[in-house]
């Protein structure tokens, strides 16, 4: 099982490099829809501790009063609409936005999720694992689900996550909803109930907030869909660029980098196969550093003369921290917890190089 408390229990969260699932919980479907093979747990025992979830309602038994609903992730597209149903976790009527699946799959249920998150933070009590909703419906009733199954292993420290130590975090699953979802959600459900937020400064006109109960980011994924040829080539180019244009954000941003693609017709297995090949692994951690020299350079134009700032331990701030993969497995974890030992004279003599120029 990959530790990352043992890296330093007082690391801060924007400290250190981990794997992220992305779309953690679709873990069956046609070749272009399935993203994972492993079930949350042992997604979380291979490595990967942020989990990207899209969840929406799903009618599991269809006819008449006895029509039942439950939330599932989902990958895909298909029509909407509203649906009252006996809601599979709770036993009660429940109304909730279903999605059908024309174009997709639906994955695991979001009580499976809690669970297995649940169960990975009781058996290894010094990790922690992040839960990132966005793209969902029904949220209200995701929140309660949330509150309901994970009961004390809920965060309900509130404050800014960014600067959270890995001791602060342990034995815990953070919950996060995107700014639409918590907007639904906020009059019943605080931070203090263990709801937080997460936003993405790569759009126009974010910037970071200290005050900000939750986590902050900078990164975007996906690959053109009409573009079918080339795809990590696309991706390099994409991810580059994002690490260069988030050099100019705050150091205590999180950085969020895809090592995944995105197609239509192809197989994601067949692709990720590709993404991972020996070459390739060389090339994430190129991009990677990279990513983290651009960083460090133009983020010290900024925050040089800023104390706290002038050593290699805490310039490991700059860094993308969560490198978002397709089928999670321990061997592709370990390549990205790799990406933490990157050596401090590294940092050290990015400072160097600064402090000789005129600026």
């Amino acid at each position: 099982m990959i530790s990352y408390y043992d890296l330093g229990p007082d690391k801060k969260l924007n400290e250190v490099v981990m794997a992220g699932s992305h779309d953690a919980a679709v873990t069956m479907g046609d070749a272009n829809t399935q993203t994972q093979d492993l079930d949350i747990f042992d997604q979380a025992v291979a490595g990967a501790r942020l989990f990207d979830i899209r969840i929406t309602g799903a009618l599991v038994k269809k006819g008449g009063a006895d029509k039942v609903v439950a939330l599932k992730a989902y990958h895909g597209k298909g029509p909407e609409s509203k649906t009252t149903g006996v809601d599979i976790r709770t036993g009660g009527l429940a109304t909730a936005k279903v999605k059908s699946m024309w174009g997709g799959e639906y994955g695991l249920t979001l009580t499976k999720i809690l669970s297995d998150a649940s169960r990975f933070v009781t058996t290894y009590a010094t990790e922690f694992v992040v839960l990132k909703f966005d793209h969902c419906h029904n949220w209200e009733m995701i929140a309660a689900a949330c509150v309901e199954v994970l009961g004390d292993k809920i965060y309900k420290g509130g404050g800014n996550l960014n600067t959270r130590t890995l001791r602060q975090l342990q034995g815990k699953v953070i919950v996060l909803f995107a700014s639409d979802g918590l907007q639904l959600v906020r009059a019943s459900y605080s931070a203090a109930q263990g709801i937080l937020g997460i936003r993405n400064l790569s759009k126009a006109g974010s910037t970071y907030d200290e005050r900000y109960e939750g986590l902050q980011y900078f990164g975007k994924g996906g690959t053109s869909v009409g573009k079918p040829f080339g795809k990590i080539e696309q991706n390099i180019k994409k991810q580059s660029k994002l690490m260069a244009r988030g050099g100019d954000g705050n150091p205590n941003v999180v950085g969020m980098m895809y090592w995944t693609t995105t197609g239509v017709f192809e197989s994601i297995r067949d692709r990720n196969s590709g993404m991972w090949t020996a070459p390739n692994v060389a090339r994430l951690k190129d991009m990677w550093s990279n990513g983290l020299d651009a960083a460090i350079t133009s983020r010290m134009n900024k925050f040089a003369k800023i104390d706290g700032f002038a050593s290699g331990t805490l310039l490991k701030a700059f860094m993308p921290n969560f490198v978002m993969i397709d089928f999670v497995d321990e061997a592709k974890c370990k390549h990205i917890l790799e990406l933490n030992t990157i050596p401090p004279t590294f940092l050290v003599k990015n400072i160097n190089n600064f402090m000789r120029t005129d600026h």
